[in-house]
């Protein structure tokens, strides 16, 4: 059976929303209660009937701090494709953070938030996120999810992923957002990237894993590489445990300059054979798996400063400002531990504050 076609009133109501929405497809979607693609739809039919006018020229674009090209052969067979330069001083700075699990019941968004601000008001040019910025579906945390499917999850992702000024590059996890890719296929990590960027947020997708970029120097066009790479298995008793096997294990042609490592939801920093690295942290609360586990999050992330020599392209200095959060008056203060953990509704938690102890 044919679906009937839709009047022009009608298309004339959704654009006006859509208007008022300020282009925002999810927003427009949820207030007229139909999908995001009948938004789509709509925008089409307009477009064949003559309901909006062509659109402007618009104007050349402001130079992005990534230029996306393809840069020496460095580090990989095909070459980096991410460039990023240096100051005139030789320095680049950037916020480094990941594991948000958006859509869990343990997401931290205020630390998220202000990680990106203090990002932004050191002069960060961008934010690397290193991958898990939704919590996916498990068998074992379905019960501590806000909603089911990857649709539901990213749109959860772009309703509440704050807005700073500069741009996110965020890697695919291979668990969590990376399940969806494992069981169904999906390439969640460009799909992620198409709704954050219809609902606003300035957010680039890296690939699946580990992306590299090539760190240039502005004054000679020497080059280094940052490493973004969410690694796989478990936590270790020392905390430096996984970092270090990890660089231990790339061929000596491989090894980044810089490496960012997200998954163990741990906040370290250091240096191993000649690998500058810092473990990301996590903006998601200690969750009943890792309970169980008795595995330990550090909620925090960081904002790093690097040093480069413009004669050679090695990153000479690393200086990394660690934030660390704490949770222990949200639930232990007053007996609130009670109800900490549910397979029913939501968390039983007061509202939260960054910093608090």
């Amino acid at each position: 059976m044919a679906t009937p076609p839709v009047s022009d009133a009608v298309i004339k109501k959704r654009l006006a929303v859509l208007e008022r929405c300020g282009g925002n497809q999810i927003q427009a979607a949820e207030i007229l209660k139909v999908s995001r693609y009948t938004v789509q739809q709509t925008l089409r039919q307009a477009h064949s009937r003559g309901l909006i006018e062509p659109a402007k020229p618009a104007p050349e674009p402001e130079p992005s701090p990534f230029a996306i090209e393809h840069a020496p052969q460095i580090a990989s067979v095909d070459g980096a494709k991410w460039v990023m330069p240096s100051t005139k001083d030789n320095k680049f700075t950037f916020g480094a953070m990941g594991d948000l699990h958006a859509a869990s019941k343990y997401t931290r968004w205020e630390v998220r938030e202000e990680l990106m601000q203090r990002a932004v008001d050191a002069g960060a040019t961008c934010i690397f996120d290193t991958g898990n910025w939704i919590d996916g579906e498990a068998n074992f945390n379905r019960y501590d999810i806000e909603a089911v499917g990857c649709d539901n999850q990213v749109n959860i992702l772009a309703r509440n992923y704050p807005k700073v000024g500069i741009p996110t590059f965020a890697v695919t996890g291979d668990d969590h957002e990376g399940w969806y890719i494992r069981r169904e296929g999906i390439d969640i990590g460009r799909y992620c990237e198409s709704v954050m960027r219809d609902a606003g947020h300035d957010w680039h997708n890296l690939g699946y894993m580990e992306a590299d970029i090539v760190l240039q120097n502005a004054n000679s066009g020497k080059t280094a590489i940052l490493r973004v790479t969410h690694p796989g298995g478990g936590s270790s008793y020392a905390i430096s445990y996984r970092p270090q096997k990890i660089i231990e294990s790339y061929e000596g042609g491989e090894k980044p300059a810089v490496a960012l490592f997200g998954h163990y939801h741990k906040l370290d920093a250091g240096n191993i054979r000649n690998v500058w690295f810092g473990q990301t942290g996590c903006q998601q609360d200690q969750t009943p798996f890792m309970r169980k586990k008795s595995i330990e999050a550090h909620v925090g992330g960081l904002v790093i400063e690097l040093e480069q020599d413009p004669e050679t392209g090695a990153i000479v200095g690393f200086k990394p400002d660690m934030r660390r959060y704490f949770n222990r008056k949200h639930y232990v203060a007053k007996g609130l531990a009670n109800g900490r953990w549910s397979g029913h509704g939501k968390v039983a938690m007061i509202p939260r504050r960054a910093g608090m102890m």
